[in-house]
């Protein structure tokens, strides 16, 4: 299993994918290459920056008022990312450095115009290489990292089906598409035991 979701809702499931453009539950550093737990990480953040942290803790709690020079200008939104008010941007914020090297520390994530790790890169092309099925569950493909896997098992003449929502890049590759909720699809497979798809001529 390969999955560019970075937020390990596959672990919780109980699966062990190969996580292709990383996860935000750990933190690298971007000289040395060294990792620490993202919780870790939080832990110095909030050490760092107790004005920040106690703000946070009052808009979590909803109070006090959202917005307020005591949340720091925080409101959070509905997809849970917060809004900061423009005026606290220059409020001290200190980010901690790597404690081996000093070094600058990022979530271990592939982000836009990255490049995903050549070893996680090469293990994920062996797998779509030798692979005799494969399935694209909810993904548009549109990062390359991504469609060449696709591409990779296709010239290898892997049998491709897609369960996705709107076009994706490998639409043309594929001779099974389902426009549909991955949710909707896998659990009738699950609960029938097979999902019967007509054949077209």
């Amino acid at each position: 299993m390969i999955t560019q979701n970075v937020d390990r809702l596959h672990h919780r499931a109980g699966s062990n994918p190969l996580e292709l453009h990383g996860t935000v539950y750990s933190v690298i550093c971007l000289d040395c290459g060294s990792s620490l737990c993202r919780n870790e990480f939080q832990d110095q953040v909030k050490a760092l920056n107790p004005k920040w942290a106690t703000a946070i803790e009052n808009l979590n709690i909803g109070s006090p008022t959202p917005g307020s020079d005591k949340s720091i200008g925080m409101k959070q939104r509905p997809d849970g990312d917060v809004e900061i008010d423009e005026k606290f941007w220059e409020e001290d914020f200190h980010i901690p450095p790597c404690r081996k090297c000093n070094g600058v520390l990022k979530p271990d994530v592939v982000f836009f115009g990255d490049n995903v790790p050549k070893d996680r890169a090469d293990e994920a092309m062996e797998a779509a290489k030798g692979c005799d099925a494969f399935l694209i569950l909810g993904s548009s493909l549109m990062t390359m990292s991504a469609f060449r896997l696709v591409r990779a098992a296709y010239e290898r003449g892997a049998a491709i089906a897609i369960v996705n929502i709107g076009i994706t890049r490998a639409d043309n590759l594929v001779p099974l598409k389902i426009n549909a909720r991955c949710g909707e699809i896998l659990s009738r497979v699950l609960n029938v035991g097979c999902l019967t798809v007509p054949t077209l001529h």
